[in-house]
């Protein structure tokens, strides 16, 4: 008996989905036969006034000149006509579909990419050492841009009495030929890295013969003598650079900290140098 009431349950409830099934479809068949009976009815008056118009324009062509033309009334309604007839063709364009076709423009190539600046190349050297005075300390060595070359730094500290306390340091960095390094007796500068901790002794009698000589030399080159008052223990800082477009600077900066022993004879230096280079093409 349970089963039996169950199952006509669910039939009332498949009976009644059905039923709104129906009742949707007949609502949507019937605003549908509604919009086709306006558009029908809105052909048939737009071809009604295109009739009358026709008639008119007819009628007022075939007129004889002697005959009077069309009253008033006529030619006001002929005027309306007129805008409705083409108030429609325009909403009949506005409603048909397009089929020009698309408009291609041409492809503009995205522009060649700027080629990134080689990277500097960056040479170190760190350094601390007892240097007399009346000496130069050579630093560096390093392989130059150019084949064949060496660079050195040439420091020389000084001091003057009527200053107590001041030292004066001269920096000479000279590019020269690899073979000048024998020479000089600089031979174990020479190296073949980027980053160098050696130094060496010069007397500045020798060092000043030798830059005097190289200002005649082919093959050798000065590239920068600054020189810098300190206070004897207070760091200081010489740069003589170049900023490149990207940023660079191409160039050495010396960082100095000369100290003064207690005789007053001799200079504590301690160095750090970096020089960048332009990079080899």
């Amino acid at each position: 008996m349970t089963m039996r009431r169950g199952q006509r349950i669910l039939l009332l409830g498949s009976l009644g989905c059905n039923l709104l099934l129906l009742l949707a479809l007949l609502s949507s068949h019937h605003r549908s036969a509604r919009m086709q009976a306006e558009l029908a009815a809105s052909q048939h008056e737009q071809s009604r006034q295109m009739t009358i118009l026709s008639e008119l324009e007819s009628a007022a062509k075939s007129q004889p000149a002697s005959k009077p033309s069309l009253s008033d009334s006529e030619l006001v309604e002929l005027a309306r006509l007129r805008n409705e007839v083409t108030r429609l063709r325009n909403e009949q364009r506005a409603a048909a579909p397009t089929n020009s076709p698309a408009v291609r423009r041409p492809l503009v190539p995205d522009p060649a990419p700027v080629p990134a600046a080689p990277p500097a190349t960056k040479l170190t050297s760190t350094v601390t050492a007892q240097v007399p005075l009346g000496h130069a300390l050579a630093i560096g060595g390093w392989a130059s841009s150019e084949p064949g070359q060496r660079i050195v730094g040439f420091i020389t500290p000084a001091t003057d009495p009527n200053a107590p306390g001041q030292v004066l340091l001269q920096i000479h960095l000279v590019e020269f030929p690899d073979r000048l390094l024998d020479r000089l007796g600089l031979q174990e500068l020479r190296t073949g890295e980027t980053s160098s901790q050696a130094a060496a002794g010069l007397d500045s009698a020798r060092l000043t013969a030798f830059l005097k000589w190289a200002e005649q030399e082919a093959g050798v080159d000065i590239l920068s003598a600054p020189r810098v008052l300190t206070t004897s223990g207070r760091a200081a800082q010489v740069a003589v650079t170049q900023a490149q477009p990207d940023g660079t600077q191409l160039g050495p900066t010396f960082n100095l900290t000369p100290t003064l022993d207690a005789t007053g004879t001799s200079v504590r230096l301690d160095v750090g140098l970096e020089l960048n280079l332009p990079a080899k093409p």
